[in-house]
């Protein structure tokens, strides 16, 4: 910080053993007239620092701007000297914001400070403004002694503007500087436009030429292209469009030859040249009257292919599966598996990734072994999304491979499990309380199943229209022998009163839960539609089953008859018989 913001030494006020961060806390006891005009003193201080830098700032940019314009208009400077340049531009301006905003802010004034530049600034002050601070931290003595000095200090910095003890009369020879800068930096780029705009363009390493007469854009550019194939440089002119121009066209090994160029007549303002059956790399620059644009590059491309490739799965462990080699034609997976890839290339590589279709993710490879043409990875597959894969390879020359084979994946899902009740099991069933609901039923994994549960609300406490929810349902676990791929369940639910109101009148849905045992995309979960149980009296029960065996009856009276029938008919059909 410059010599008007410089903190003021003390040597007859030793300071606290403390920290900076508790020496910056505004004492509690201090009356808040003095806090209120030390804080506003620590302010200005702190915003002068601000605008200082502010001031800087703007003086450095302009001038670096006119600087590095004029220089570069003169000498036409590559771009390394102009990237050097704006390394040295981001130093010094961040040289500024640290110096003169961070820093400050860091090193704000303390209580104690701010009452010795106020000092400094008011002599008649003598020593009453610190000792009051310190004073107020730390108070000897009466504390009405103590209270009656603070109250009389803070009668007589009332009457102080302390912020006046901040000079900003240092500034006005910057806030010049400064002004002048920026009007000269402004009043030069609108006075050279559009030349003006493409040498700062040019500052911020734009490959743009320097704004001759004719300026020379490239259409083309750098490319490479397979051997012996034709290909078109263009360029574009701005500025004043000459009729013809030229090209200089350098084959490798050979002396420069500058070939005559015409605009095309769908676009004046673009200059083109063909070449055909190019053996050879090349560069070339255009000439467009007084501009010259950059040189370019083209390049004869001799891409890398996969030489060989290999997959191979490895299945999640719940499925029990040992890893298994796959055809690149058949790479079916199972969700949560997991594929490897290792392959070789025709060249060595300087980079690799496998890109997958269908979730577009891409994952990079780090080439190795000997020649560096190996190349591997994983791929997890997701339980959707993933539709294929293809092997993207570059070479040393940053040539990258064409025509890449995409390898189709066919992911299979983890099919949840399968219930199936044993035949005669009804969906509406009554009880009396006494007996045990019996259930029998099948359950069916891919793999195998972790879990089985008996899933039971009591339907009668539903409100209108309520349906049955799974999360208020109570569950009893059925047990297993153990974990298979199909299971047979004979289960008696042995003491229902334990677990629900199993009493005369109410009624219950009910339904199984079974759980396979995918623990990396599931758990598959399954829940047979739900049926019911109502708990009736014995008489209920009595006529129910009198009324299924009168039902019975019925049926086999009914077949009996339509038997009678049939005979009565089939003897009528063979007395007309003999009677023919």
């Amino acid at each position: 910080m410059n010599k008007l913001l410089k903190k003021p030494a003390v040597k007859s006020k030793p300071r606290p053993a403390v920290s900076r961060g508790e020496l910056r806390r505004m004492p509690k006891a201090l009356p808040k007239a003095i806090v209120r005009r030390l804080n506003a003193l620590a302010s200005r201080v702190l915003h002068v620092s601000w605008a200082e830098g502010l001031l800087w700032f703007v003086a450095a940019l302009c001038g670096l701007v006119i600087l590095q314009g004029a220089l570069d208009w003169v000498f036409d400077l590559p771009r390394l000297v102009r990237f050097l340049f704006v390394t040295g531009d981001l130093t010094i301006i961040g040289y500024i914001v640290f110096r003169f905003g961070v820093q400050p802010w860091l090193q704000r004034l303390t209580p104690d400070e701010t009452a010795l530049y106020a000092e400094r600034h008011w002599p008649e002050l003598r020593s009453s403004l610190i000792s009051a601070v310190q004073l107020a931290r730390k108070p000897n003595g009466s504390e009405a002694i103590v209270k009656a000095l603070l109250d009389e200090m803070a009668g007589r910095i009332a009457k102080l503007d302390l912020r006046l003890a901040v000079q900003w009369k240092r500034l006005a020879k910057l806030i010049g500087l400064a002004l002048v800068l920026a009007v000269a930096a402004v009043g030069l780029i609108v006075a050279l436009a559009p030349k003006s705009l493409i040498l700062l363009q040019r500052m911020a390493l734009s490959t743009v030429p320097l704004p001759t007469e004719t300026i020379v854009t490239a259409v083309s550019r750098d490319f490479s292209i397979p051997v012996g194939q034709t290909i078109e440089l263009s360029a574009k002119a701005t500025g004043v469009i000459p009729r013809s121009g030229r090209v200089e066209v350098t084959y490798e090994g050979k002396k420069p030859e500058m070939i005559t160029v015409s605009a095309k007549a769908a676009s004046p303002d673009v200059f083109s040249l063909q070449l055909p059956n190019v053996q050879q790399p090349l560069t070339y620059r255009f000439h467009l009257n007084d501009g010259r644009g950059e040189e370019w590059k083209v390049g004869l491309l001799h891409p890398p292919a996969v030489k060989e490739i290999k997959f191979e799965a490895t299945y999640p462990a719940y499925t029990g599966m040992p890893p298994a080699q796959l055809s690149a034609g058949s790479l079916s997976l199972l969700a949560g598996s997991k594929l490897k890839v290792t392959g070789k290339a025709t060249q060595s590589l300087k980079g690799a990734r496998a890109i997958l279709t269908g979730n577009e993710r891409t994952l990079e490879m780090k080439p190795g072994g000997a020649g560096r043409t190996d190349f591997a990875t994983q791929v997890d597959v997701p339980k959707e999304g993933l539709e294929g894969l293809w092997i993207e390879l570059k070479n040393d020359g940053d040539i990258v491979s064409q025509n890449n084979t995409i390898y189709s994946i066919e992911v299979l899902p983890d099919k949840p499990p399968e219930i199936e009740f044993t035949e005669g099991q009804l969906e509406k069933v009554s009880l009396v309380a006494e007996q045990k609901p019996r259930i029998r039923f099948q359950v069916r994994d891919d793999f195998k199943i972790s879990q089985v549960v008996l899933c039971v609300q009591q339907t009668n406490t539903l409100g209108e229209g309520e349906e049955p929810n799974p999360g208020k349902a109570t569950r009893i676990p059925i047990p297993m022998a153990q974990h298979a791929a199909g299971l047979t369940f004979d289960f008696e639910w042995k003491e229902p009163a334990k677990n629900v109101d199993w009493r005369e009148g109410n009624t219950f849905t009910w339904w199984i839960e079974a759980v396979d045992n995918n623990n990396v995309t599931g758990p598959g979960i399954v829940h047979t539609s739900p049926r019911e149980w109502s708990v009736v009296s014995l008489q209920t029960k009595r006529e129910e089953l009198a009324e299924q065996l009168r039902k019975h009856a019925e049926s086999i009276k009914d077949l009996s008859g339509a038997q009678e029938n049939l005979r009565n008919q089939t003897g009528d059909l063979l007395k007309q018989d003999n009677q023919k």
